[in-house]
């Protein structure tokens, strides 16, 4: 029998809602810009590098994964 794993997945925008932060305040966390997260990763514009994309995936605890920004 295989082992599953199930996560909480969301968008990075409903991670920062559902924590009640502001842009301002999730940028932080991450080290960049407040347009950085509002303009761009979270309106879908520009992709996240990858080393942005494992220090997203670390401050939210898994809850958004690199494949949750690909539709």
């Amino acid at each position: 029998m295989s082992k599953q794993f199930i996560f909480d997945v969301m968008k990075l925008d409903e991670f920062r809602k559902s924590k009640g932060m502001t842009y301002s305040q999730l940028a932080h966390l991450l080290g960049v810009k407040h347009a950085t997260i509002a303009k761009r990763w979270c309106a879908h514009t520009v992709l996240p590098g990858k080393e942005a994309m494992q220090i997203i995936k670390e401050v939210t605890m898994g809850s958004v994964q690199p494949n949750d920004f690909y539709d």
